[in-house]
């Protein structure tokens, strides 16, 4: 028998792998993967210009009509759905791929934003949206932060005495 030194780290490297086992595949990509499922999100660019909101999503490969943008409760809603297959037959030689997969990418807007401020376009795999009036806001107004006084005791709840008070209460009490 080959002895192996403890250590506490290697208990922790191998959680995964145990709570994996232990559970089943759900819960293994929330250990072994922890970015699992945003590579299927598509990289989002927000920015301002001048009192516009620009935003700008790669969507590589995908249809106008496979996109969808909605205004929901000052909420946009920017969703989509990848459907790409691709056959290769050549001699004794014949390859079929499939891939495809949802995703959807919410960004909050101002009150005041409708769907007529909204502009979108769809060139080359690039969507780009310009909320007019967006990035407009109102000037941002800063609250201070004051230094608090030291307290020498634990403030007490309202009704309740201090641990002093309440022994010397009891004794009080003992006595008559």
């Amino acid at each position: 028998m080959t002895l192996v030194r403890w250590t506490p780290f290697r208990e922790l490297r191998d959680m995964p792998r145990e709570m994996s086992r232990l559970f089943g595949r759900p819960f293994a990509s929330l250990f072994e993967e922890p970015l699992a499922g945003l590579d299927s999100l598509p990289a989002m660019d927000v920015y301002a210009k001048g009192d516009d909101l620009v935003i700008r999503l790669e969507l590589p490969g995908m249809k106008q009509e496979d996109i969808d943008i909605s205004l929901v409760e000052n909420t946009l809603v920017i969703s989509g759905e990848r459907r790409e297959e691709k056959e290769v037959k050549e001699g004794d030689y014949y390859r079929r791929e499939s891939s495809f997969g949802r995703f959807e990418r919410t960004l909050p807007v101002p009150d005041k934003v409708t769907e007529k401020d909204i502009e979108a376009i769809y060139e080359d795999g690039i969507l780009k949206l310009t909320v007019a009036g967006a990035a407009g806001t109102a000037p941002v107004k800063h609250i201070e932060v004051k230094a608090g006084k030291k307290q020498a005791e634990p403030e007490t709840i309202e009704g309740e005495s201090k641990p002093a008070e309440a022994a010397g209460s009891e004794e009080k009490s003992a006595e008559a």
